[in-house]
């Protein structure tokens, strides 16, 4: 009996501890001047150095979502997760790195200003390197002119 409720107390111990924070290392590049109808890239390399990222989100926390002002012709095995604001690209196993190339064409003119964050797309929703002031995000600028 006492062996069961010590068995019992330790499975409440860790089923109620905090889970393991996110973490990994995020680098981007993206095409910054374009022309309508030119081609565009948006390369994001994550490597997670922490637990599963269950559905890894590559998340747009901006207004500017590169999805809408560019026509994507490569999703990079991901899918668009209009509600989320982000590329859903499945999940990523911990030590797992995986570069993710989506290539598009430039079809509306204008700046743009991005902020894009990591995070899982699953319940509760935590960002990958997440600090009281704010997960660490990749921020860039695009122009588009017309031709």
């Amino acid at each position: 009996m006492f062996k069961a409720a010590l068995l019992a107390s330790i499975w409440l111990l860790v089923a109620c501890s905090d889970p393991a924070p996110l973490t990994g290392g995020i680098e981007l590049a993206a095409s910054r001047a374009e022309v309508i109808g030119s081609p565009v890239q948006l390369v994001v390399t994550v490597t997670n150095t922490g637990p599963l990222i269950p559905h890894l989100g590559l998340v747009f926390r901006t207004a500017d979502r590169w999805y809408e002002v560019h026509r994507v012709t490569d999703l990079a095995g991901c899918t668009i997760a209009v509600e989320a604001a982000a590329f859903d690209c499945g999940d990523l196993a911990a030590g797992a790195t995986n570069t993710f190339t989506f290539s598009g064409v430039a079809t509306v003119a204008g700046t743009f200003h991005y902020e894009l964050g990591v995070r899982e797309l699953v319940q509760p929703y935590d960002y990958v390197n997440d600090h009281p002031d704010g997960p660490d995000v990749q921020v860039w600028d695009e122009t588009v002119t017309a031709k």
